[in-house]
């Protein structure tokens, strides 16, 4: 909403000399509730002319305002997400955002810093700015699939078509929606507070209108990258074959079930897809106030489904074998800091090892039991996931050990040990851009990203290898946590070490992680959202 007293209207003009050459002004089109909001930059192109544009102010992913995020150059990334934008064309260059912002016409009257700037409406004329999509892709290619409906597989299926490929592009998911927004799963779905209509990352009508065939509901079962070709089993268990001429591997990962006595009853609860996660909601009831629950796992999806189902009046008991949560991922400062939050809103931690769950009840293998007193309604079960390989397999790519994830072997644009074979997201040991080290990433963000480098590398784009630092955020009660880059080996053998700046249990702080080199690797931070955009871009400088 446009603040009368402070937000310049823009459609009256501001100076031009308001205009910061290193940031961004926000205004507004018009004034009242209903005023769109709107970013005015002042550039040179490269004719050394100094210009003016105007884009929307909020991220296209989920509304963050702009104006509180970071300008480098011509680009501006999102403050939460870190998403980024060309404020020239508006085009979304980085995920988890794909859709542009919206770009206005601009028209300068007069001479010098006192020239004035009105924004006159939607611009009808081409986007200037090199990182503009745009050309056909090359004729060679003429038919491409994708293999899986999550981040990567969906992101690869978009850029293909944002980018001017008008080939055959099939999409295989094993699932029976177009990609959905997965992330939401463990917050704001399980909450209540975003409805399933709203999960999609594009409508239904997108595929059909960019004439993109969705397989739902279908399995890839058998991949000859020598003949390029991929077998695909329908519901029905009718086996069709596809030829390509590329394709992108990007099947994602399942839920580990541990196997224990009583893990297959029906009280017991994954949480990874849309069924999951109306399985959960459906035994949480109307009436979730005081009912109980279990959580086997404290990584990011246990501890994000504990902290929802607390937030809904859930008794929780998290049951975890290391004393501090995410001590591995996020080191022992932050993971303390988490745990402390849940604790301060009523989530019991219990340490040990899983032995059974019985008549609601999870037995420990040294005699404890999880809830400590009484029974709980429902078992939540998040100890990780792993990736499928069983197609990867099947072609006999190259495979990454297990100290680098044990997933499949890419270079910086994707590509596997087969021609004509790109991997992306859960199942890709990707070089990491921080450190130069192959591992696997298991975050939305990244593998949006890679699978966009992924197309954009089997259309020859230039631009196609991932160079930013790996990405991801996770929400804990009322505090959002960032990280971006990787976290040295924080144990004594491994020498990685932590530095706070602020306060972790006040929700405001950055943390600097350390290899044994003594090099940042990574950053952290939570209610110091600018800040972390900031260290974030040093990270890759030498």
């Amino acid at each position: 909403m446009a603040d009368d007293d402070t937000t310049p209207d823009l459609t009256r003009g501001v100076r031009l000399g308001d205009l910061p050459l290193d940031g961004v002004l926000a205004g507004a089109l018009g004034t009242g509730e209903d005023a769109e909001q709107v970013l005015l930059t002042r550039y040179t192109d490269d004719d050394g002319e100094q210009r003016v544009s105007a884009v929307s102010a909020t991220c296209t992913h989920v509304g963050a305002p702009l104006a509180k995020g970071l300008r480098t150059g011509n680009l501006v990334r999102c403050p939460f997400h870190h998403a980024c934008f060309d404020l020239r064309s508006g085009e979304a260059l980085l995920a988890p955002a794909y859709e542009p912002l919206t770009r206005y016409a601009v028209e300068v009257s007069g001479e010098g810093d006192d020239a004035v700037v009105r924004v006159t409406g939607p611009a009808d004329e081409p986007a200037p700015g090199p990182e503009a999509a745009g050309g056909a892709a090359s004729g060679a290619l003429d038919k491409v699939v994708v293999v899986g409906g999550g981040a990567a597989g969906f992101a690869a299926v978009e850029r293909l078509r944002r980018e001017g490929y008008g080939g055959e592009l099939v999409l295989v998911s094993s699932e029976p929606h177009p990609p959905i927004d997965r992330t939401q799963l463990s917050k704001f779905y399980l909450s209540g507070d975003k409805p399933e209509d709203a999960l999609p990352l594009l409508d239904r009508d997108w595929y059909a209108e960019h004439d993109v065939e969705l397989r739902l509901d279908s399995e890839a079962t058998v991949l000859d990258a020598a003949q390029r070709r991929l077998s695909v089993r329908g519901s029905d268990g009718a086996v069709t074959v596809l030829g390509y001429d590329a394709l992108v591997l990007a099947p994602g990962s399942e839920p580990v079930r541990p196997e224990l006595p009583g893990l297959q009853r029906d009280d017991v609860h994954l949480l990874r897809t849309l069924a999951d996660a109306d399985a959960l909601v459906a035994a949480v009831g109307d009436s979730p106030e005081g009912r109980r629950a279990v959580v086997l796992g404290a990584g990011f999806i246990g501890l994000e489904a504990a902290a929802v189902l607390r937030e809904k009046g859930v008794e929780v008991t998290v049951v975890a074998t290391s004393e501090v949560p995410l001590r591995r991922q996020v080191g022992e400062e932050v993971g303390r800091a988490v745990r402390t939050a849940h604790e301060s809103e009523g989530v019991a931690f219990v340490t040990g090892r899983a032995a059974r769950w019985s008549d609601g009840v999870l037995e420990l293998e040294d005699g404890g039991r999880a809830p400590a007193d009484g029974r709980a309604d429902l078992l939540v079960v998040g100890t990780g996931v792993t990736p499928r390989l069983d197609l990867a397999r099947s072609a006999d790519l190259a495979l990454a050990p297990e100290d680098e994830g044990g997933g499949v072997v890419v270079d910086a644009r994707g590509r596997t040990s087969a021609d004509g074979v790109w991997a992306a997201g859960d199942v890709a040991a990707w070089p990491d851009a921080t450190t130069g080290h192959r591992r696997r990433v298991e975050h939305w963000a990244q593998a949006q990203r890679q699978g966009a480098a992924a197309a954009l590398d089997l259309l020859g784009r230039p631009q196609a290898e991932l160079a930013e630092p790996a990405f991801f955020w996770t929400k804990q009660f009322s505090r959002q946590y960032r990280l971006a880059g990787e976290v040295p080996d924080l144990s004594p053998e491994g020498g990685g070490t932590t530095e706070v700046d602020g306060s972790l249990s006040d929700g405001d702080a950055v943390v600097r992680y350390r290899d044994a080199d003594g090099r940042v690797t990574a950053v952290a931070g939570v209610g110091r959202d600018l800040e972390v955009l900031r260290l974030e871009e040093e990270l890759l400088r030498p």
